[in-house]
């Protein structure tokens, strides 16, 4: 049975993430209580505002100074009050949506992977401002490196050995990518006081000085190296500062405010780490039939025009799961550079295009256990079969369209696929424990199995889920001999995690199932947004219903967890493989985790048979009746007489 993931399912390998100091009540009043503010910090789109205490996954109270302080109960000199990232109390971690980078290593011997971001804060206080951001990408990795980020630095914790992220007080020093130059956040370096006197704490940061402006952003890298002996991490702990009047004198009493917050990417896993395995798409100069795959120009982020482009860089990168016989491709597309709105987040209505050229033979990557051909146990890329939650219906593709199509098409020595459609929002659960998405979905009868995907959540915010909103351009492909029967087959549908059913396998319905939260970001019902447009290709029409799109589109039907959906509507399209195809749709529809079938109606009952059983009559009329008379006994009109015998004799 095939399993598609929205994100497919990770280990935990960061399990001290999350190990705040947590503040005595009696330390807390040391600090301005209650402390306000009207800052808001947002990440590509998603908002939260601060608080001065929150909860962790375990229900700890978070409080206490901002950057740390030796926490005495004399201690409150030039500290301010800690503010957090919070929803409904709980503390609340950021999710990176720009494209990914490769960054080639001082020395040129390696390199590393890093996803955008953009920061920006919000609802600043009118008036001059210096505004500070400290960072650590080494927070929650290895087996020195401590959850508390740098700024934060205690120096020793445990009783015992420092930790190895410690407070970096030459700005010289500050963190740097891999490069050795650049820098994870945007900003003049510098350094800063944190506290006074005994506990004064000189911190290095990025600042942008002398602002007058109420929104300040600042452009991020975040790191995505997930291993547990690694010196980096999938986090990026950020300290933001708004110093007003810019004289580096902090007063707790005043708009002056101390924020922290986390932003976490997506893990990278490279040849051999995982079974899964990412690789970042190269884009396409007239490649050979044996060449890897890469990414076509048509590729990218667009106005509703389909022709206007939006982005100015992105990244396509490739997700592979699976051998020969059972491959998954899960291809994303994001921008490496910020949108006209100053963020990575690509928005709603736009359209958004994947065409991505794929070798037909040797091995994939040049690893033998993925060889590219058309024999058996071989990737053959022009029967694949995908999901997107981008929006196309396939009742209007066209090759020729800017803004709807999907094809597979053989190109000389080469097969590219191409997904043009509507990018639409979605939601996403994060599992407080893992922090980044792992929704996996799995259909087992005719129950829906979800993990991690917050399919029960009652709002945007649990004890053990969070939800962020992103606008995603994906497209998912499998490829399997087995399955070539769903070639050109597409699922249009805007879940977090997706699978296709064991009947879609066994040729008795076409079954997907789709889970995501019921939730958005902010928290109102997913009630009205969610959509599917399926293509079902000819063939597998033909070959397990012995049918075609014209005849199904007429005789089939929608069921949602076994109870028919009148609205679903049936037409005849073109699937990706040029062929004709049933397409069927739905929209809107709420979202957890529903089993959808698309399959033949139930055959109609025949019409009841009226049977009389009273006396027969003697006569009939004044003569013997004939073929071609109309029989009336007792009042019921009977039948037209097509043949007739009396007393044994035919008339």
């Amino acid at each position: 049975m095939h399993i598609r993931k929205g994100n497919l399912s990770l280990t935990l390998i960061l399990s001290l993430v999350l190990s705040y100091i947590v503040l005595s009540p009696m330390a807390q009043a040391e600090y301005a209580s209650p402390k306000t503010s009207d800052v808001t910090v947002g990440v590509d789109g998603n908002v939260v505002g601060l608080s001065p205490s929150a909860t962790n996954q375990a229900g700890d109270n978070l409080g206490g100074a901002f950057g740390g302080g030796n926490y005495s109960d004399d201690s409150s000199a030039s500290e301010l009050t800690a503010m957090y990232t919070a929803k409904s109390g709980g503390l609340f971690y950021f999710q990176a949506q720009g494209g990914v980078e490769k960054i080639t290593c001082a020395g040129g011997g390696s390199s590393e992977y890093y996803q955008r971001a953009t920061v920006t804060l919000n609802n600043l206080p009118s008036g001059t401002k210096d505004v500070w951001a400290f960072y650590d990408p080494a927070v929650g990795s290895g087996d020195v490196v401590r959850s508390f980020p740098h700024f934060k630095d205690q120096g020793i914790v445990d009783g015992g050995s420092p930790i190895a992220n410690t407070r970096v007080s030459n700005s010289a020093n500050i963190a740097k990518l891999c490069d050795g130059t650049t820098q994870y956040v945007s900003g003049t370096p510098g350094t800063l006081v944190l506290g006074a006197g005994s506990d004064a704490r000189t911190t290095s940061g990025v600042v942008q000085d002398d602002i007058t402006s109420t929104t300040v952003n600042f452009d991020v890298y975040v790191p995505m190296d997930g291993s547990s002996d690694g010196s980096t991490s999938i986090f990026l702990a950020l300290g933001l500062l708004v110093d007003m009047g810019g004289n580096g004198t902090l007063d707790d009493t005043t708009d002056d405010v101390g924020i922290e917050t986390w932003v976490s990417s997506r893990p990278w896993w490279g040849p051999g780490e995982r079974d899964e395995t990412h690789v970042l798409l190269e884009a396409c100069s007239s490649p050979n039939a044996s060449d890897d795959p890469c990414v076509e120009a048509t590729s990218g982020v667009f106005a509703a025009n389909g022709t206007t482009r939006l982005d100015s860089g992105y990244s396509v990168v490739l997700e592979m799961v699976g051998d020969a016989d059972s491959f998954e491709a899960n291809l994303e597309l994001a921008a490496t550079s910020t949108f006209s709105s100053g963020v990575f987040g690509i928005a709603s209505g736009s359209v958004t295009k994947i065409a991505v050229s794929w070798p037909t033979t040797d091995n994939l990557f040049g690893v033998p256990a993925l060889p590219v051909g058309t024999g058996d146990s071989q990737l053959n890329f022009a029967i694949a079969s995908g999901d997107s939650p981008i929006l196309v219906n396939p009742a209007t593709t066209d090759v020729s369209s800017a803004t709807n199509r999907w094809d597979i098409v053989s190109s000389g020595d080469r097969v590219v696929t191409t997904i043009v459609g509507t990018a639409r929002a979605t939601s996403s659960a994060i599992s407080r424990e893992t922090w980044w998405p792992q929704c996996s979905v799995s259909i087992n009868g005719s129950t829906v199995t979800s993990n991690k995907c917050g399919e029960g959540m009652d709002s945007s915010v649990t004890d053990d889920y969070m939800v962020f909103s992103s606008v995603p351009a994906k497209l998912n492909l499998m490829v399997s001999a087995d399955a070539a029967a769903l070639a050109g087959g597409l699922v249009s549908t805007n879940g977090q995690g997706f699978a296709f059913g064991p009947r879609t396998f066994a040729g008795t319905a076409f079954e997907f199932a789709v889970s995501g939260p019921s939730y958005d970001f902010n928290n109102a019902a997913r009630s009205t947004d969610g959509f599917y447009y399926v293509c079902v290709p000819s063939n597998y029409l033909s070959g397990s219903f012995d049918t075609t799109p014209a005849e199904a589109a007429s005789a089939w039907q929608g069921t949602r967890d076994g109870s028919v959906v009148a609205d679903t509507s049936f037409q005849t399209g073109t699937c990706g493989d040029g062929n004709s195809g049933l397409v069927a749709s739905l929209n809107p529809f709420g979202y957890s985790s529903p089993l959808f079938a698309i399959q033949p109606a139930p055959a109609a009952a025949p019409a009841p048979v009226a049977v009389y059983t009273g006396p027969l009559p003697t006569s009939y009329s004044d003569r013997t009746p004939a073929v071609g008379d109309e029989v009336t006994i007792a009042g019921l009109r009977l039948s037209t007489i097509t043949s007739c015998t009396i007393d044994g004799v035919s008339a």
